[in-house]
């Protein structure tokens, strides 16, 4: 739970830049790009719309691989390294499991981050609610349609249509009718259909058929209407960001572009197109729209004007031009891609700390009870020791004297250690966890066999040692000692809680 929140949190966060600036330096290319093709633009509002998608999950999952779940990586974190010696005498004796956190991690308050994953989660809800009252109307749509009485003038333009695009599209067609739907439109995954309104059968102008149709006809041969499902699905854990919103929008109205451009070419003629357009788009000015998410049809784009201008008005750039445009067009999609690769932050909800007592009289009386525990554990020589200190102060000087010397020679050892170590404490962590997962309580840096301060003898073994507490706490503690240069596992032992070791009965 703890790393999907954390997953989810990365994800919401980052993509509220990593969005918008994938939408800027697309509407840029987008301009460079404006006397291109709709089929070029359209690509390229397509691929700004998986990167939308794609940015900002993989910079949320690929870090998060170094800490996969299976491998049980410590709940604080993954515990730094300490070279330096003033921490070294920490370094040995181990680590503390509630260290700091990664420097690239940052951690926000349980109200803050819960409120924005709420909040994401509730947009998708909602998002995921339209798209499935979408296909229960497009559902019922398809249900409500029916075969018109053979009629020898569509049948004429059905013809001629399937024969304009022989490569590309399936003789399987079905074209119905129906009362419901004020603009033609195409849906159905495999078996697509082509649903026109029941009035274009009153209809005597083949121009208007024939445009209707046509446009219908190209959708499915591009299989139009998967790749907008496919989209919308995209769309879903984006929808929150409004310039994801935006970049939608453009996909809708490049492809309707696009459409309009094959027909032109390859049906009927542009001035004919164009003018039957505008009836037949503006046949739905009055109506709502019946399902703009799951279906595709003439009217999806609301950009009537700008359809007929690019008809009618055709001005090609040269060659040369594309292709800069198209080569910088590229560059600048990559941009934003490294810039998230880059810049992307790890974010996790602070841990609960609400189990912490507040009362000042309970927490004074938990001290007190914690250091008379503590007082019981010191052996009876180290508090005579102690007492021999406090009242003999040349034995204290001698004392400490003594663990001077065992510091410094504490620190040269650690600093020959982290010379010879060939992989991390990071990496010992995951190795570890990875055979006996559980949580780490603590992580130590040591060797055997010494020639002297300072000098590993030649058999000598530098080593990790991970104490972790399995899932189970009847099961106990693993020491785990892992090999600082190689990485393997030279050997490990249970510790059964005392309890469980009290409970058994002797042989």
């Amino acid at each position: 739970m703890k790393i999907a929140n954390q997953l989810l949190l990365t994800f919401v966060i980052n993509a509220c830049w990593q969005i918008a600036l994938v939408v800027l330096f697309v509407s840029f290319s987008g301009r460079l790009l404006r006397l291109s093709s709709a089929r070029v633009q359209h690509a390229l509002w397509v691929s700004g719309l998986l990167l939308c998608f794609a940015v900002p999950l993989l910079t949320a999952v690929v870090p998060s691989l170094q800490w996969p779940p299976w491998e049980a990586a410590p709940s604080q974190g993954v515990i730094r390294e300490l070279v330096d010696r003033q921490h070294l005498d920490q370094t040995v004796a181990g680590l503390n499991p509630l260290a700091p956190e990664m420097s690239s991690k940052l951690t926000l308050n349980r109200t803050l981050g819960f409120s924005v994953l709420s909040l994401f989660l509730l947009v998708v809800v909602y998002q995921t609610l339209k798209l499935i009252k979408a296909w229960t109307l497009t559902r019922r749509i398809k249900n409500s349609a029916f075969k018109a009485d053979r009629n020898a003038n569509v049948d004429v333009i059905l013809d001629r249509c399937r024969h304009s695009m022989p490569a590309r599209l399936d003789r399987s067609v079905e074209v119905l009718f129906s009362e419901s739907v004020p603009v033609p439109l195409t849906l159905g995954l495999f078996r697509p259909k082509i649903i026109l309104p029941a009035s274009l059968l009153e209809q005597v102008s083949d121009e208007l058929l024939t445009s209707a149709i046509g446009h219908e006809f190209v959708h499915v041969a591009r299989r139009d209407y998967l790749l907008n499902l496919i989209y919308e699905l995209l769309y879903l854990p984006i929808s929150f960001h409004p310039a994801a919103a935006f970049m939608r929008r453009r996909v809708k109205q490049t492809r309707e572009l696009r459409c309009d451009e094959l027909v032109a070419s390859e049906i009927v003629k542009p001035e004919v197109y164009a003018r039957s357009l505008v009836v037949l788009a503006g046949s739905a000015a009055s109506t709502n729209r019946l399902s703009p998410i799951t279906t595709v049809g003439i009217a999806d784009a609301d950009i009537l004007e700008a359809r007929i201008m690019s008809l009618l008005k055709k001005s090609e750039p040269n060659n040369r031009w594309k292709r800069i445009a198209l080569i910088v067009s590229v560059i600048l999609l990559v941009v934003p891609c490294v810039a998230a690769a880059s810049l992307a932050m790890r974010f996790d909800v602070a841990p609960d700390l609400s189990s912490v007592s507040q009362d000042p009289v309970k927490q004074s009386k938990e001290r007190a009870e914690r250091e008379q525990t503590e007082r019981m554990r010191v052996p009876f020589d180290e508090r005579e020791m102690k007492a021999r200190m406090d009242s003999d102060p040349q034995y204290r000087e001698e004392v400490m004297r003594k663990r001077e010397v065992e510091m410094e020679m504490r620190a040269i050892k650690q600093g020959v250690l982290v010379k010879l170590a060939r992989i991390n404490m990071d990496q010992a962590i995951q190795i570890a966890t990875s055979q006996y997962p559980g949580k780490v309580l603590q992580c130590s840096l040591d060797a055997e066999k010494w020639e002297e301060p300072g000098k590993l003898a030649a058999d000598g073994v530098v080593f990790y040692r991970v104490v972790v507490a399995n899932d189970v706490p009847e099961a106990g503690l693993t020491h785990v000692w892992v090999n600082a240069v190689d990485g393997s596992i030279i050997k490990t032992e249970k510790e059964i809680p005392r309890r469980m070791r009290s409970s058994v009965p002797p042989a």
